[in-house]
């Protein structure tokens, strides 16, 4: 899927997360693994430190707190937005939509479209194709798009493979039709064929959970998890993200008569910063364009990632051309290329009771 729209734009960017941070070295006990062998996996993937949510906290929870923060701060008005959209793999029940929950928080107009996504890794690519769609094809002039995770209860803290990178967290996109040109484009392309590669087997209608799925098992690799927490084939992953995705991105860029060098800032998903440093290299381009913050110090809050990479990052004070790239659960990868001007808003913050 390719689309290409010409005026629209990313207005503001809120990243919200928890407050509790959880060390690789504090968990080192939690792993069948040689605490050695552990840390040297450390130094090469990246594990440092992510963010938690406590139990009880949701990802609407962390998106309300934005919603106020944002109405408190900046005066945004939320009879002005015109769509709700909500991208996230742990939603708040299987139905109603959360996005739905949100709109009831807070005084919306009762004609703001609410719709939920089921995505993680590509969901922020998604998100903005939905949102740049619905503001091309209808009156509206603003959407806010809401992507998110608490995915950390939902992975074993005995999986060394993947405990360690997932960081819990929300970030509120304001996305709005403009009057001068504003070009965006997008290319967004699937594999279901690898859909079981990154996977939560059981608590869906395929296989409901039960006393046998919540029974911890051991895998190939030392890792202990249940069937109802998230499985990732990691080594086929990696095989992904090191040969479909840096192929995608070169494609990309050649299809729009670019070359790496000509792009200010790259945003990739977050997934770890031993793959960021791997496109970076294939890509050819200066470390400082691509921001590793998030996975270093956050931890991969899925659809999050791209979005949280620009609340925490620098300060935006002039245009810089931006590619943005999602890669993962699906499979699914996908990228936008667009210019980011001053932000109304641009910030990160904790999460308070």
């Amino acid at each position: 899927m390719r689309a290409d729209f010409s005026h629209v734009r990313i207005a503001g960017v809120l990243g919200v997360v928890p407050p509790t941070i959880s060390r690789f070295d504090d968990e080192l006990h939690n792993y069948s693994h040689a605490p050695a062998n552990s840390l040297k996996l450390k130094a090469a993937i990246g594990y440092n430190e992510h963010r938690v949510a406590r139990e009880g906290l949701t990802t609407s929870d962390l998106a309300t707190f934005g919603l106020q923060h944002l109405i408190d701060t900046q005066g945004l008005d939320v009879g002005s937005i015109d769509a709700l959209l909500f991208i996230s793999q742990t939603p708040d029940h299987i139905l109603p939509a959360t996005s739905t929950i949100l709109h009831g928080r807070f005084p919306f107009a009762q004609d703001t479209y609410c719709v939920d996504i089921n995505d993680g890794c590509c969901g922020f690519i998604k998100g903005l194709y939905e949102a740049s769609a619905f503001l091309s094809s209808t009156q509206a002039r603003r959407a806010l798009v809401i992507c998110g995770d608490v995915l950390s209860r939902k992975v074993s803290i005995h999986d060394r493979n993947s405990y360690p990178l997932i960081g819990d967290g929300v970030t509120l996109t304001l996305v709005e039709r403009t009057e001068t040109p504003s070009p965006l484009s997008l290319e967004i392309l699937f594999d279901g064929r690898g859909f079981d590669k990154l996977i939560i087997p059981a608590g869906g209608a395929r296989l409901p959970c039960s006393p046998a799925t919540a029974e911890l098992q051991t895998d190939e690799d030392g890792n202990r998890r249940t069937a109802e927490q998230l499985v990732m084939q990691g080594r086929d992953v990696f095989v992904f993200t090191q040969t479909v995705v840096p192929e995608f991105l070169e494609g990309f860029l050649q299809r729009r008569a670019l070359q790496p060098q000509d792009v200010d800032v790259f945003l990739f998903h977050q997934a770890n910063a031993f793959i960021l440093d791997r496109l970076r290299a294939k890509l050819d381009v200066a470390k400082e364009k691509v921001p590793d913050r998030v996975i270093r110090q956050l931890g991969n809050s899925s659809s999050a990632t791209i979005p949280m990479a620009i609340a925490a990052g620098e300060p935006i004070t002039q245009a810089t051309r931006a590619v943005a790239c999602g890669f993962g659960v699906g499979l699914s990868w996908g990228a936008a290329l667009f210019e980011l001007q001053p932000l109304a808003f641009q910030q990160l913050i904790d999460f308070k009771e």
